[in-house]
Order: structure tokens, then C-alpha cells, then sequence
């Protein structure tokens, strides 16, 4: 603050000089910034150590898992879409090879084939997305791949510069990471601005056709100084050093590989080369397709179509159906919303020369059900999050922004902050690496676990003998610890299976009280216990309701369920035979048959003439109901058997929701399993602007650092704080109308300390011009805050717009 009057007079940013990296220097690793929030004696580098091993176990489990999911979600739609792109290239390409066919062959294939891919309005999800969909195109159709973003296309040069420079340079990005920050490099050659025009492109394209059936294992430098084509398109040009013909050259240098992500053979993942899912994936789609043409097609694919300009949308279409007798260009179009976008943003012109195949990605909603099904329903994965980080979690997906990539981030937190924070997290592994780990726990990490509130509780309910030998005995506890986190394994995959169970029961029934995705009926079992909850009573009315053919479809579904989840369990054994048992039942019963309804008949004949006859008058209305009450308790209603038997049904299966499906809460151990603190994920997950501007206001000193604007007490006032912060300070002050005069008295008599004045000056009345400038300044920034706002009540007045603590 020492050099600068005010915050408000502008805002600088200093970059670092970039320091070079020492091949011999020390490498900096995550554990370096592991940091535990309690305190562990002696010990707590042991602790930091397992726990952060303990993390990077589970994590990788997860990723691996999530990356398998990433191949998976859009394995079908990228199929269909990248046999389009193949089927559309090779029909270009026999028009580029052959320009002198006939007049309406060249009119037919006139359009330029473009695939729209809704992706949805998941906008952190859709660079995943187009980085997958990149990969399988180079693999298997053609290795020129453009992508195009509207913040770096502005203009139409701009827009051809990208699309060229990429075409050319093989379209390989690469990140470059350095210490604290990231730069983005094209792995390709460098071109000029003014080379990248569609006459050159189309001379790099003849080129590479010539070369690929001279030598199809040579790839020849497109673009050189001696060419007759690049001196006609430049002949005032000078010599430059030839381009790379084909992405293959970049594989011939470490850096070039570097530059484009590809690392070496001894680089890679073992996983990967023994066969990722990724590599599965990309198998089974191009195995499916015809082999790669010798000519392959040009792919530009613009990601965020709403958001380029229609004029330079427009221009590129044009331009590009210009040459499609010189350039195959196939175009992709990344949507959000709806395809009609697309004839919206594009003139009449440009979207006719479009032949347009429409291709939708599964949704968001899809996605993070296979998500939360593959990863906190499974039992490969030893973390699992509790009720209120769930719904935390789910809520900002639903509510905020529908990204997977963000509620998987936010996996990734609540997991940090659980080995960060818990001393038990030390526990939290794989089953298998289980026994090793309890061999090496000392007294003291075991004193940890034994002041869990739900060890306690165990304890607690133990005969004496085995309480102490629990307390005092180490190697007892570390066999009861292991059988218990055992259980607690069984206990959830359980759990899981009676999630789904519960969700095919109920989610057909109108208006689904439990919801009709997985993820509901998970997020309430976790909180609290299902049986007490309003939502299954009123499932339960329903389930009670249903017609015989309805309840053996919801019935056949919960079988299907058990027989691909029921494994070695006997609990679920004995409730899918159970449940096989009652579908045989009602599948071989009739709700009434023939004799019972002539039995029927007959005893409410025989109640008819029976009866006592009632004569009526005109005022026996109160006699009539009162007969009809008495005769309606003497004879109850006969349930049917199939209302009996639904009942049944309808019992046995609340009975064991009521004994399986307790929170975790309720389960011994639970807190080195599971994670239920959501206020430490919510403070760095949802942002609060208003408290953070509050602050930075009240107290500078938080966010600034500096010695100057240090203050002992919060309502203090200093002369050194910013301009703003004590406008704002000295309004808090005031009621609900501001006099411009008294405050701008007051902030003059706070910040004209500083300044030195003699005796004149202070008798004189008159005020500095800087110091009411920068009154008005600071009063203007409160404006666009929006603490305050004019009024027309008084015209040296403003309106105080926040109270209390705001």
C-alpha cells in the first residue's frame, strides 16, 4: 500500500520471469504440500506419510475407473459419428481426385457434409468430450484434425489462421507445465499469418496425394522454397525452412514428441501399453470401419458453435464449400442447445451449401449416474462419502452447472480433505493391503482409533472381559479392528445392492416419492434410516396398490437386480430365493377365479334377502346412515389372496429395508470409511462473494498483508487503509440516507492526517481538490458495488442499500 494512494486507481499484474529448469535439481512432490489438521506428536511425519499414500491409492483407483467411464459414455455416438465422417471423406475425396466429372455428379456432392454433435449444456464436460472424439479420429480416419474455439476466431483471418496453421502443422496441441503455470504450444510449424490461405492449402493437399501414391511410407515436405506452387501463391516470399509434411515427422525427435503428447515407447504407462480401456475402446470402433484411405479427408471441428460470430461462421462455410472440389473438408459442429441453432447463426447461403447430419451425445444426468454407480457404489474403492457431502456434491451439479469433470473435482476434495484431516484415515486402504498396515501401527495410532465415538460405542455394548482386553490388549484390537472394517466392506456393497433394489421398486409408481434415479434414493439412505422416511411411506401406499401385473413387472425388475449383484452374499442369496418364491406365487395364482365369485354371489344374495327391511319416510335420512354404519362394522370385507399376498410382499421387504438399510452412521468404524464433514468441502467448493467483498473491505489486511493496513481492532480506522475501505467503514456508520457532505467531511478528517498542514490551512474551510476527488472516486466504487445508490428524495443525499453484517 506504501506505493499506491488508493486500490481503487488501478490494478497491476507483474509476471514472473520464467526461470529454466535444472535437469539436476530437486523435483518438488505433492507430499512436500501434504498438510495434517490435527496434531500427532512425534509421529506425524509417519502419519503424513501413510495417509498420503492411503490417497494416492484410492485416487488412482478412481481415476482409473472414471477414465474407463470417459471411453465408455460416448463409445456409441462416436461410432455412428465417426463412420459418417469416413463415409462423407471418401466421397470428397474421389470428387478431389477426379475434378472432371460429370456436371451433376460435381452438383450432388455440391454440400459440404457437416456433423452437428449436441453435447449439452455441460460446458466443463465438452473439452473431455472433444479431446476423446480427436483421438479416435486420428486413429482411425485421418490424422488432420482442426479444432476451433470462438474466443480465439474473432475474425475471419483469425478463424483461417487456426484452421490452416493446424491442418498444415498435423493439429497437435501439447501442454507445457512449468513451475506455477501452464503455456499452450501448437506441436506443429510455425505459419505465417499470410500464408494461410485455401490456395495454400489446397497445394499442401495435392502434394500429399502425389506423395502417399509415389511413397506411402514417405511423407514429403508439402510446402518448399523451390516449388513452383509456393512461389505462384508467393513470389515475393523468402526462403523458409520447409514444413513437416505430416504429423508422423513429429514422432521422430524426443522434442517434437514432447511438444506433441505423445511420449516415447519406454515412456508410457505399463497399464497403457498392456491395454488401457482407452486403447480397448479405440479397437473396438476402428475395427468396425472399413481400412483408412490413402486420401484422407480434412475434419474441422468447431466446438462452441453459439458462441462464434454469424458473420465469420458464415464466411468459413462459404469459403469452404468454395474448394470442396480442391480440399475435402469435413465439418463438426460442437451444439449446446438445439440444432436449429445452426440455421440460426448461418445465412440462407451458407446453410445451403451444408448437408447436415445430426448426432446427440448422451446426457450430463447419464453420465453421473454411471459415475456415482462405477465409483461410490463400488466396492473397489475403499473411500466412500457420507450423506451430506453427497448431497452437497449432487446439489451443485443439479443446481449450478451439470458438469461431471466438476462433481468428480469435488470427489477428489472431499477425498483430500479425509485423509488430510482424520487420524484414521491411515486405515482407509484397499482390503488387501489391510493386514500389513495394522502390522506396523504403533500404540499410538491405535490410541487414535480407540477414541472414535463409534469404537466407543462398540465398546461400550462388549461384555467387560472383552472391553478390556480391547482397551489394553494391541494385537486383540488390531484382529477386531480388521474384522470389523471387513464387515464394514460387506455391510456397503450390501447396502448398494438394496439401493437399487429400492430404486427399481419404487420408481414407477406416480409421481416416484424416492425419485426415479439411483442417486436419490442413495442420497436419503446415507443421511438417515429408509424405512422412517415419509417419502418410502408414501412409496409403500403405492407399492400397496398396484395391480397384479404391474407389481410382477417391479418385482421381475428387483429380481433382476439381485441376480447380477448377489455374488457370495447369503443375505442377498436368501432374498432373491425369497423374492423368486413370491413371483412364483403370484404368477400362478388368479386374483378370483370362477367358483370364488360365484360363492360371492351367493352369500351377498343370501345378505340381501336376509336383511331386515328398512322403510323409509321423510325424515329417516339420520336412520338410514345410522344402518348402514351398524351394518357395515358387523360385516368386514374379505381380502382377496392376491391382496393378501401383495401384503406379504410388501412386509417382507420393508423388514429388510428396516434391518440393511441403516446410514453408515450406524456401523462401527465408520469414520475411517467414510467422510461426513461437507462445511470444510463447501467453503472451497461454493463461492460467497458478498462476505469475501465484506471482508476485503473491513479488513484489508486479510487478503492484502501488508503492516500498513494492520488494524488491532475490526471497526478501527487507520490513515494508511485504501480510500474505498474507509468510505465503506465510515458508511456503516450512517442510517438509511447518506449526507454526501458530512461523509465526505468525515473521510477527509480520517485521510487528511497524512498530510501535513499548517495553521492557515486547517483554519481555512475550504477542501483539498485531491482529497475530494478521491472522495468522489471511493463513492463511485460504492456505487458500483452496490452498497449505495442515488435518491431523488434529497439531492445531496444517497441511499444506503446493505445492513447487519453486509
Amino acid at each position: 500500500m506504501a506505493g499506491t494512494v488508493s486500490v481503487s486507481k488501478g490494478v497491476f499484474a507483474f509476471k514472473r520471469q520464467r526461470q529454466s529448469k535444472s535437469k539436476n535439481g530437486p523435483r518438488v512432490s505433492t507430499l512436500d504440500y501434504w498438510s495434517q489438521a490435527l496434531e500427532w506428536g512425534e509421529e506425524g511425519e509417519a502419519f503424513k506419510e501413510l495417509t498420503y499414500r492411503n490417497y494416492t491409492r484410492c485416487w488412482t483407483i478412481a481415476s482409473d475407473i472414471l477414465q474407463e467411464l470417459q471411453d465408455n459414455i460416448h463409445s456409441r455416438v462416436f461410432q455412428s459419428l465417426i463412420t459418417y465422417i469416413d463415409r462423407a471423406g471418401r466421397k470428397l475425396t474421389s470428387l478431389t481426385v477426379a475434378p472432371d466429372l460429370p456436371s451433376s455428379l460435381v452438383h450432388s456432392l455440391a454440400s459440404v457434409p457437416t456433423a452437428c454433435l449436441v453435447t449439452g449444456v455441460n460446458m466443463p464436460d465438452r473439452d473431455a468430450t472433444f479431446d476423446s472424439l480427436v483421438g479416435l479420429l486420428r486413429a482411425s480416419v485421418t490424422p488432420h484434425v482442426a479444432r476451433l474455439q470462438s474466443k480465439e476466431c474473432s475474425t475471419l483471418r483469425a478463424a483461417m489462421y487456426k484452421m490452416i496453421s493446424q491442418l498444415i502443422g498435423g493439429g497437435g496441441w501439447a501442454t507445457l507445465e512449468d513451475d506455477e503455470e501452464e503455456e499452450v504450444v501448437m506441436a506443429g510449424p510455425k505459419v505465417k499469418r499470410r500464408q494461410c490461405t485455401m490456395a495454400v492449402l489446397s497445394v499442401w493437399y495435392r502434394e500429399q496425394l502425389s506423395t502417399g501414391e509415389e511413397d506411402p511410407g514417405h511423407t514429403k515436405s508439402p510446402i518448399k522454397a523451390t516449388q513452383s506452387p509456393r512461389k505462384r501463391a508467393y513470389p515475393s516470399s523468402p526462403r523458409k525452412k520447409p514444413f513437416p509434411g505430416s504429423p508422423s515427422k513429429l514422432s521422430r525427435s524426443p522434442v517434437k514428441r514432447a511438444l506433441s503428447g505423445s511420449p516415447s515407447k519406454t515412456e508410457r504407462d505399463p497399464q497403457e501399453v498392456e491395454g488401457s480401456p482407452r486403447k480397448k475402446i479405440k479397437s473396438s470402433i476402428i475395427s468396425q470401419l472399413p481400412e483408412r484411405s490413402s486420401k484422407p479427408p480434412l475434419v474441422v471441428i468447431l466446438e462452441d458453435l453459439e458462441s462464434f460470430h454469424p458473420r465469420v461462421l458464415s464466411d468459413l462455410v462459404l469459403i469452404c464449400s468454395e474448394y470442396r472440389q480442391a480440399v475435402p473438408i469435413v465439418l463438426v459442429f460442437g451444439v449446446a442447445t438445439t440444432p436449429d441453432k445452426v440455421h440460426q447463426s448461418l445465412s440462407h447461403n451458407a446453410s445451403a451449401c451444408l448437408a447436415m447430419e445430426v448426432f446427440r451425445a448422451e446426457p450430463s444426468t447419464h453420465y453421473l449416474t454411471r459415475v456415482i454407480e462405477k465409483v461410490l457404489m463400488s466396492s473397489k474403492l475403499p473411500f466412500h462419502l457420507g450423506g451430506r457431502p453427497f448431497k452437497l456434491l449432487l446439489d451443485i451439479f443439479l443446481y449450478n452447472d451439470l458438469s461431471v469433470e466438476n462433481f468428480i473435482k469435488g470427489l477428489k476434495v472431499c477425498m483430500m480433505e479425509h485423509f488430510m484431516g482424520h487420524a484414521s484415515s491411515v486405515l482407509c486402504c484397499p482390503a488387501a493391503n489391510r493386514p500389513a498396515l495394522l502390522r506396523n501401527v504403533t500404540s499410538t495410532q491405535l490410541d487414535l482409533v480407540r477414541k472414535l465415538p463409534s469404537f466407543k460405542t462398540f465398546v461400550e455394548a462388549a461384555p467387560p472381559k472383552e472391553q478390556v482386553a480391547l482397551l489394553l490388549d494391541d494385537s486383540h484390537t488390531k484382529e477386531v479392528i480388521l474384522s470389523l472394517l471387513d464387515k464394514v466392506d460387506v455391510w456397503y456393497a450390501r447396502f448398494c445392492v438394496l439401493v437399487k433394489v429400492v430404486n427399481a421398486l419404487t420408481n414407477r409408481i406416480p409421481g416416484a416419492p424416492l425419485g426415479r434415479q439411483v442417486r436419490e434414493v442413495l442420497a436419503v439412505c446415507l443421511s438417515r434410516p429408509l424405512v422412517d422416511t415419509e417419502e418410502f411411506q408414501e412409496a409403500e401406499k403405492g407399492v400397496r396398490n398396484m395391480a397384479r401385473e404391474e407389481l410382477l413387472t417391479v418385482l421381475q425388475n428387483v429380481l433382476d437386480v439381485l441376480k447380477e449383484h448377489h455374488g457370495e452374499d447369503k443375505v442377498l442369496s436368501e432374498l432373491l430365493n425369497e423374492v423368486s418364491l413370491l413371483m412364483g406365487r403370484l404368477s400362478s395364482m388368479d386374483q378370483l377365479t370362477q367358483t370364488e365369485e360365484e360363492e360371492e354371489e351367493e352369500e351377498a344374495s343370501a345378505d340381501g334377502s336376509g336383511g331386515a327391511a328398512v322403510t323409509l319416510g321423510p325424515s329417516d335420512r339420520f336412520r338410514l346412515r345410522e344402518k348402514l354404519l351398524e351394518m357395515a362394522k358387523k360385516k368386514p370385507k374379505k381380502s382377496s389372496k392376491y391382496e393378501s399376498l401383495r401384503s406379504e410382499v410388501v412386509h417382507f421387504l420393508s423388514d429388510t429395508f428396516t434391518s440393511h438399510l441403516q446410514p453408515p452412521t450406524s456401523q462401527p468404524l465408520h469414520e475411517v470409511l467414510f467422510f461426513h464433514s461437507s462445511q470444510a468441502v463447501k467453503r472451497q467448493l461454493v463461492g460467497l462473494p458478498r462476505p469475501a467483498l465484506t471482508t476485503a473491505l473491513a479488513n484489508p489486511h486479510h487478503y492484502l498483508q501488508c503492516k500498513c493496513c494492520q488494524l488491532e481492532e475490526p471497526s478501527s480506522l487507520v490513515t494508511s487503509l485504501p480510500d474505498l475501505s474507509v468510505a465503506y467503514k465510515l458508511h456503516l456508520e450512517c442510517g438509511r440516507l447518506i449526507n454526501l457532505y458530512d461523509w465526505l467531511q468525515a473521510f477527509v478528517s480520517v485521510v487528511g492526517q497524512e498530510d501535513e498542514e499548517d495553521e492557515s490551512s486547517a483554519r481555512s474551510k475550504k477542501i483539498d481538490e485531491k482529497l475530494q476527488a478521491r472522495f468522489v472516486l471511493a463513492v463511485s466504487e460504492l456505487q458500483f458495488l452496490g452498497f449505495i445508490k442515488p435518491t431523488k428524495r434529497k439531492t445531496d443525499h444517497v441511499a444506503r442499500l446493505t445492513w447487519g453484517a453486509c
